[in-house]
Order: structure tokens, then C-alpha cells, then sequence
């Protein structure tokens, strides 16, 4: 990686539409999956305002009868929602949503449950890491911005009567190991201090940024660029103020611009599909040459045909 060059990621908060409807998705997953480890599943998730769509398969169980009912679908919806941190003073509320489903569900018969190893479409999977154990072996840009993003969060539930709101989005700029810049797009009722709120949101990433200066992975921050609320006032956030669609963060989810990504969203599919699969092997194979010291960073491609059991290409890019 170019340290010299300005490098840039993105992170968003949980209230975010595209995050809400991913953690819908990867609930559903979760969910089909504890109740049938081998579950085969599908799901995309949709939102605006009041309204959710769910669509997409849910093969799991092997009686008559899909394991996961729509009711199941619809309390996952309600609780997504509540646990971002919507409902009160900040709408929509989860127990009013009107909940649209076209999901198909059945039971994983065993012709296909026994095929499951088998790649049942392409894929090209991206698994990277480098030099840095605060930042998880992450880019350092990739890191700072996530972890930005989750100090927000915490942020709004620690401290209610600065008026945070669920949504939020975080940019962050790096050069080498250099802190340039940080915009923060914060969600706020309407009539917050302004001036209590700003103040809090940057403290509570300089913390997280002083994290890494310990570690040794960023200079301590001199002269950033901060903007916060750039656009002017965020009062109207998440979905009542932006459509939410799941898939649509995968630069956000991998590793930030710098780093190249595979094809596939990995939100709503089971982990026996190759997208997550493959993301997952590819990213920990990077790991094992990181952390086995056979290279400061490591990229790896791995990519798959429809009935492939293995990988059919592998290569591994080391720096």
C-alpha cells in the first residue's frame, strides 16, 4: 500500500437505512441457521419510512415444514429496529411498521441438503490484511472509521440528552499513518445544542483515535480537517428521511476504497454460500501470511464456478 498517498473509507451507524436492512437480513440468517445448521438461505430487505420488504428463500428443516415461520421474520423486522434505536422520539416505530413479505419458505429436502458443499453460483472473493493488531489487521482508514461510527453509537446511548439520533455516517482520510481528516454526518433531534452535541461526537472519536496512538498505529492527531454536519442540520435520518436497501454497503463491510472487493454482498445469504464463505477463507488466509510474518500485508483473491467444491483460481498478492 502507497503510504504516501491520501486514502480513504466510510463507515455508517446501526440507525443507517442500508445497515438496518442488512442487519434485518443477516438476522433472518442467523436465525435459520440456529434452528437448521445446514439452512439454505436467501433474503433481501428493503425499507422507507414505515415500510419493510422482505423477500427471498428460506429452505431449513427437514419435516414438512420450513423451521422459520413469518411471524419469526416479522418479530426479527420489529426488533431490528428497536435495537437501532428507533421508536419515540425518533420514528418510525417498530410496532407500526407495515411489514411486507415474499419469502418463500420450506424445508431443506435432502437432495439438496446434501449437495450444499457445491458451489451453487460464481464468485470472486477478496480477503486482505495487514500490520496493525488495534486495527484488527485492517486498514488503518477502514478501522478508524468503523470504530468512529460505534463511538457514535455508543455515544447516543450513554449520553440520551445530547439528542443523538440512530443514523449517521463517518468519512476519515489518512496519509501513512497520519489522521487528515473526518467528516461526520450526526443524526440529531430537532432543537439539540448544537454546540454540546459537536463537541461530544469529535471527543468521542479523538478517544478512539488516542486508542491507535498508543498501539503505535496513528500520530497522535494535529491539525485534522474536521467538518461535522457538512449538509447543515440532520434532524430527519434513517428511513424517514432515505430509502434503506440491503447489499449496498460492501465497500463499507470490506475494507475501504483502497483495497479492491470481490462481486458478491455477503448480508442475507447462509455461510455455506460461497459469497460469505469465500470472503471468510480469503480473508483468513491473508491473516495466516500477516500474522505468520511472511509479509507486512497480503491480498487474496480466490474465485469459484457454479459446482465448484474448491476454489477453481487462488492468487495471493504479498507486500
Amino acid at each position: 500500500m502507497n503510504i504516501s498517498a491520501l486514502r480513504f473509507a466510510e463507515a455508517v451507524c446501526a440507525g443507517h437505512p442500508d445497515r438496518l436492512a442488512d442487519t434485518i437480513a443477516s438476522r433472518i440468517v442467523e436465525l435459520a441457521c440456529a434452528r437448521d445448521n445446514r439452512a439454505l438461505v436467501g433474503i433481501e430487505v428493503a425499507l422507507h419510512r414505515g415500510a419493510v420488504f422482505v423477500d427471498g428463500p428460506i429452505a431449513a428443516g427437514e419435516g414438512e415444514s420450513c423451521v422459520v415461520a413469518e411471524s419469526d421474520v416479522v418479530s426479527v423486522v420489529r426488533q431490528a429496529f428497536r435495537d437501532a434505536g428507533y421508536g419515540g422520539r425518533f420514528p418510525p416505530e417498530p410496532d407500526t411498521l407495515e411489514i411486507r413479505l415474499d419469502v418463500c419458505l420450506g424445508p431443506l429436502g435432502p437432495d439438496r441438503r446434501a449437495m450444499r458443499h457445491v458451489s451453487d453460483d460464481q464468485a470472486i472473493a477478496v480477503g486482505y490484511a495487514c500490520r496493525g493488531k488495534r486495527a484488527g489487521y485492517r486498514p488503518l482508514e477502514q478501522a478508524l472509521a468503523t470504530d468512529f461510527a460505534r463511538a457514535l453509537e455508543r455515544l447516543r446511548r450513554t449520553r440520551p440528552e445530547l439528542g443523538l439520533g440512530p443514523d449517521g455516517k463517518t468519512l476519515v482520510v489518512v496519509r501513512g499513518t497520519r489522521l487528515v481528516g473526518v467528516s461526520l454526518s450526526v443524526h440529531h433531534l430537532a432543537g439539540a445544542e448544537w454546540l454540546a452535541l459537536t463537541e461530544a461526537a469529535r471527543q468521542a472519536c479523538l478517544d478512539v483515535a488516542a486508542e491507535y496512538v498508543e498501539a503505535g498505529e496513528l500520530d497522535a492527531p494535529q491539525d485534522v480537517d474536521w467538518l461535522i454536519n457538512g449538509a447543515g442540520a440532520f434532524e430527519v435520518g434513517g428511513p424517514s428521511g432515505d430509502n434503506g436497501l440491503s447489499g449496498k454497503k460492501l465497500v463499507a463491510d470490506a475494507y475501504g476504497a483502497s483495497v479492491p472487493i470481490g462481486g458478491g454482498a455477503v448480508h442475507g445469504k447462509d455461510l455455506l454460500k460461497v459469497d460469505p464463505a469465500g470472503q471468510a477463507r480469503a480473508r483468513q488466509m491473508a491473516l495466516d501470511i500477516v500474522l505468520g510474518g511472511e509479509a507486512e500485508e497480503a491480498t487474496v483473491w480466490l474465485a469459484w464456478r457454479p459446482g465448484d467444491t474448491e476454489p477453481h483460481w487462488t492468487h495471493i498478492q504479498t507486500s
